[in-house]
């Protein structure tokens, strides 16, 4: 008999944090979507919220996605009227990618949505079991990038 995913799950941090990656993202895909937003959008419009002006190079750091796939991301947001793509004055083969009214509007109705998947994922955790989580995803991390040749990664 073949293991099913909780017996991989039980077995596997790697498997885990998939499983629960997959669930998270599409929890949030069905909350968003509506809104005309896709996951890597919704990425890039979480790291530029936060700072607006990034360079490609600093989105894909920012979000944790490869370099050709916010190329990919930042052309679909740029046809959404979400973002907008100009030179940098400091360094012409730069470009600098900038949220329009429209994406910064969508802050206040994007947000609670990302809230709500939050919550219903800690549903019947105590805070202490949280705090715990998150600082054991934090060092699992932090021990897998650490393992990273330099300058391999997003």
């Amino acid at each position: 008999m073949k293991n099913s995913a909780s017996d991989l799950t039980a077995q596997s941090l790697g498997f885990a944090v998939r499983l629960a990656h997959r669930a998270f993202d599409r929890a949030l895909q069905r909350r968003i979507a509506p809104h005309g937003i896709s996951p890597s959008q919704w990425y890039c419009l979480r790291a530029l919220w936060e700072e607006d002006g990034l360079t490609q190079r600093q989105l894909s750091r920012a979000t944790g996605v490869a370099e050709n796939t916010i190329t990919v991301t930042v052309a679909s947001m740029v046809r959404d009227g979400l973002v907008t793509r100009t030179r940098s004055s400091e360094d012409k083969r730069r470009q600098v990618i900038a949220l329009t009214a429209r994406a910064r509007g969508l802050r206040v109705d994007l947000l609670p949505l990302a809230q709500q998947v939050n919550a219903l994922a800690g549903t019947g955790l105590e805070p202490g079991e949280q705090a715990r989580f998150l600082a054991a995803i934090a060092k699992m991390t932090a021990n897998l990038l650490a393992d990273e040749p330099e300058g391999e990664g997003a």
